[in-house]
Order: structure tokens, then C-alpha cells, then sequence
């Protein structure tokens, strides 16, 4: 090589260094919230194909698996989204936030994960893709930006604006229909870049929450998708059917539906992938750290049930939970004690050494994985008054409950002896078996834990509309 050439390779290596952001002890933090993503549909979890072949679901995530720490028994705070993403970002179960029912809104007293950040002078930003994580509701606390990442929901500016005046149900603006608009992964992970390169903010420390739909009935992947995981389906693409009740699905149908919902997984899981090359090109890969979660899951017959909001078995409730944290988390533990999907948000504060919540009911995961791979006590919680259904769970290990309140019956599960739920005891809430009084003592405990009052939502037409197709008819 001439002396020439030398040197401007060497000016071009001096270059690209001198790029390279250094974030010292303030690493970045992307929270990833994947909707209707149930953990035994993902590939660190164990999935098979429903019509058999080699495709993984959910290869991205088995990546962030064995490179970080998974969590094999992470429960829902709620089998449905509004309450448990607000679980996610405050680290408190429902009874505790309030909102617990979609005409409640978060109490102006409480922030989220997204204020701790922004106090601390990160940048952040939040991009959405379902009604229910709407800035009516108290999503948009703490972000700088948070927007729509789905052309549904309306524009980027027109959520800017809702973010910014945040004054309920007159600034909800939906321009379509959210079964219009199938491809959303694809539009978050692009808006969410794209906030990242406007000046630069991924050379600085930031909290980034990305929300992906997909996985939310119906389901209508790309075909390229359906083909992967349903080759011999023939039929329009649609997975309305399953929360159509005036139409009865068998077993045959029920593996239909799952195949199309594995390849909206599949779909979900190659947007991430496209995220974290960008990641990779931009050198930050190994600064961050990356945590993915569902909120709820979907059954598809189990229990004789079908989607969520109905029940708390764990079809519904189980969710996969991860986190790759290099430098700061070794690769490849996985933890087997019971989480809460509520502990996320306290887990990533102590990995940025930030101040943790006061007096919340999550905690940091951080001992499970460092010292003793223990159990924590998982509150769950499903309400629905005009359905007479209020149903409080209690988990701890493998063992769960859960009290009916309507028709005052406690039901108890052994998951060891149990794994799928299908030989419950049910008992009477006063019974005198152990786990029975150690249930209930919980859940009156969990009672008392109560926040400030909600605030109450009311909502547009269009908005009733809009969650009445997505199968949210009342509350």
C-alpha cells in the first residue's frame, strides 16, 4: 500500500472512531412491548410450527435471549392492553394504577418509566400502534415525542399535538380503521429510526418505547409469511374468525388461525431484526440495552376460550420477558422463579442506575439473576363489571389462584402437576387449605395497595367504534 493510500485509510478509520457515540454509564434503553404475544408461540420458549417445517417464529428474539437473560414464568399483569401497558411503564399492577377498566385514565399524580428517563436528561420518545396505548389514557408522560407509529391512528404531528395538549376524548383524532392498516411493524420501527437520526439522537443516552400490533387479531400478515408457516392455505387472509362468536370454529380451524398468527409473529420478529442491523450499522449495538415483554397472549380454543379478556389462565397470561443488556448482564441465564410483567420497569431503572420508584409493587429482577432464582408474588387482575367479571389471580412459583368475585369461588392450580389447566380445584374462598388462606390473604393485601383515584375517559364514537371491531364491545 503507498504512503498515500495509508494515510487515508488511516484518516477513514480516525473518521469512523471519532463517530462512534461513548455513552459511559448511561447506556441507552429501548423497551420493546410486542401486543397479543404469547410466550409458548416464540422460539426461546420452545415453539413448533402448528403445520410442522423448520421456521422460527421468533429467531430476533432468540437472539436477545441467549445473549441476555429470559424469564420463563413472566405473568400479564392483565390478559388485555390498556391495563397491563400501564402496568408495564409504572411498575404497579392494576388495582394499584387504577385503570383497570378503559374509561379510567392514569392519576396526573403518577409518572412513568418515561419521566425517570427524561429526568434524567435522556431523550425519549414513545411510538404506538394500538388505540389503547392513546395519550388519553396518560401514555405519553415523559416522552418528548410520542406519536403513532401506524398510519391508522392518525399523523405524527397529529399525535405531537395530543401529546402535548393531553385534554381527553376532544383530541382523538383515528382516520381509519386499524384492520385498514396491516402492516404496522414496519411503520413503528421506520418512525421510531427515523426520530432516532433527527439530530442524532442515537449518539446521545435515550429511552425509546416501541409498540408493535401485528400480533393483535385479525391477523393478515404479508403473504410471504402465511406461506411460511400455512403453505397449503389457499383462502383470503384473515383472522377475524377469531373473536367472531357468531361463528363457531373447530380444532382444525383453531390450527388455522394459529399458523396465520405465527406468521404475523414471524413478520413482528423480522421488523426488530431490521432495527437492530440499523443498531449494528450505527455501532451502538453493544450500548444498549434492549428489554422486549408482551402484554397478554391469545387462546385458541383452550379453555374453551378464544383471543383474551376473558380468563387468566395462562395461555392469556403468560408472556415471554427478556432482556440484553452487554456489559452489564451475561448472556445466556435464563431465570425460572415467577415474574411480573410489572417488574420490567424497576429492572431497567436499577441497570441505568437511576432512582427506583417510591413504594411500588414492582421490584428489580436483578437478584433473580445475580444471586437466588426465587419467586416473586404476581398480582393479576381482570374486570369487567358489565360481563359480571372480576377476577383476581395470585401466582407464586407454580402454584396460582384465582378468586371469582362475582360468584365468590376460589380457584387453585398446581401447574407442576397441571401445566395445562385442565383439572382445577375449586373451592370456596374461606376454605381451609393452605394455598387457599395464603391466596386470599394476598389478594386483601393487594386491595389495600391502592394509588390515587383514576381519572375518567369519555370516549368519541369513533373511538367506541374503532375498539368495539377490534372486539372490545363494553367495559
Amino acid at each position: 500500500m503507498s504512503r498515500a493510500a495509508l494515510l487515508l485509510s488511516l484518516i477513514g478509520l480516525s473518521g469512523a472512531c471519532a463517530h462512534k457515540p461513548e455513552f459511559g454509564d448511561r447506556k441507552p434503553v429501548i423497551l420493546i412491548s410486542i401486543d397479543s404475544l404469547r410466550a409458548d408461540f416464540t422460539t426461546p420458549y420452545g415453539h413448533q410450527p402448528t403445520f410442522g417445517g423448520s421456521a422460527q417464529t421468533t429467531p430476533f428474539l432468540n437472539k436477545i435471549a441467549t445473549e441476555g437473560v429470559m424469564f420463563n414464568n413472566t405473568m400479564a399483569a392483565s390478559p388485555w392492553t390498556l391495563p397491563s401497558h400501564m402496568s408495564i411503564l409504572t411498575g404497579m399492577h392494576p388495582i394499584e394504577h387504577g385503570v383497570r377498566s378503559r374509561k379510567f385514565s392514569l392519576n396526573e399524580k403518577i409518572n412513568l418509566i418515561s419521566n425517570k428517563y427524561q429526568n434524567a436528561e435522556y431523550a425519549t420518545a414513545g411510538f404506538f400502534s394500538a388505540p389503547f396505548l392513546h395519550p388519553v389514557w396518560g401514555f405519553h408522560r415523559g416522552f418528548d415525542v410520542y406519536a403513532p407509529g401506524a398510519n391508522y391512528l392518525g399523523t405524527v404531528d397529529a399525535a405531537q399535538h395530543l401529546a402535548a395538549s393531553g385534554k381527553g376524548p376532544e383530541v382523538l383524532v383515528i382516520h381509519h380503521k386499524s384492520h385498514s392498516d396491516a402492516e404496522t411493524g414496519g411503520q413503528v420501527i421506520d418512525r421510531a429510526l427515523k426520530w432516532l437520526e433527527d439530530d442524532d439522537h442515537y449518539t446521545e443516552p435515550f429511552f425509546l418505547f416501541m409498540h408493535f400490533w401485528d400480533p393483535h387479531y385479525d391477523y393478515a400478515a404479508p403473504q410471504k409469511y402465511v406461506d411460511m408457516f400455512h403453505p397449503d392455505f389457499a383462502g383470503e387472509v384473515d383472522g377475524t374468525e377469531l373473536v367472531n362468536f357468531d361463528i363457531e370454529i373447530d380444532a382444525d380451524q383453531a390450527k388455522h388461525l394459529k399458523a396465520l398468527y405465527e406468521a404475523e409473529i414471524r413478520y413482528t420478529d423480522d421488523q426488530l431484526a431490521r432495527f437492530f442491523d440499523k443498531l449494528t450499522e450505527w455501532g451502538i449495538e453493544n450500548d444498549v440495552i434492549i428489554a422486549i415483554v408482551s402484554d397478554h397472549g391469545d387462546a385458541f380454543l383452550e379453555h374453551d376460550q378464544r383471543g383474551h379478556h376473558l380468563t387468566l389462565y395462562d395461555e392469556v397470561m403468560r408472556v415471554p420477558m427478556m432482556i440484553r443488556a452487554p456489559g452489564l448482564i451475561e448472556g445466556g441465564q435464563t431465570v425460572d422463579g415467577s415474574v411480573s410483567i410489572c417488574d420490567l420497569s424497576p429492572t431497567l431503572l436499577d441497570l441505568s442506575n437511576l432512582s427506583p420508584f417510591h413504594k411500588r409493587s414492582g421490584q428489580s429482577m436483578r437478584p433473580l439473576w445475580e444471586g437466588e432464582d426465587a419467586n416473586y408474588k404476581v398480582t393479576m387482575d381482570l374486570l369487567r363489571p358489565t360481563k359480571k367479571i372480576e377476577f383476581r389471580g395470585y401466582r407464586n412459583g407454580n402454584m396460582k389462584g384465582i378468586l371469582d368475585s362475582f360468584n365468590r369461588t376460589l380457584t387453585l392450580l398446581n401447574l407442576n402437576d397441571d401445566p395445562l389447566e385442565n383439572n382445577p380445584q375449586v373451592v370456596q374462598p374461606n376454605s381451609d387449605v393452605p394455598f387457599a388462606r395464603e391466596t386470599i390473604e394476598f389478594i386483601q393485601k393487594v386491595a389495600r395497595q391502592r394509588g390515587p383515584r383514576p381519572g375518567l375517559v369519555s370516549e368519541t364514537g369513533e373511538m367506541t367504534n374503532l375498539l368495539s371491531e377490534l372486539g372490545y364491545t363494553e367495559d
